[in-house]
């Protein structure tokens, strides 16, 4: 499925499966999940673009993408992470 960057806004390619993930070119990025597994992002996000979570900082920037399927009947949504500027 095609999808646009929260960040910059350019399209990318992510599979239209559940756990499917995918970086843009601006670095954000963007991971599809079920809606019950939500609260977990943050932590995955943090590994995935080597955010030490133990040091003070600003973290990371976190955007909700929205509904993107259904699997089971149970939406699965689409969340974006990138690291502040």
């Amino acid at each position: 499925m095609r999808k646009r960057c929260p960040f910059c806004h350019a399209e990318m390619e992510i599979p239209a499966t559940v756990e499917a993930s995918g970086f843009c070119g601006c670095g954000a990025y963007g991971h599809v999940t079920l809606l019950s597994n939500a609260g977990f992002f943050r932590e995955r996000a943090c590994r995935a673009l080597g955010i030490e979570t133990t040091r003070p900082g600003r973290g990371i920037e976190i955007v909700d993408g929205g509904t993107v399927f259904e699997d089971k009947e149970e939406p699965a949504i689409i969340q974006w992470a990138k690291r502040p500027k």
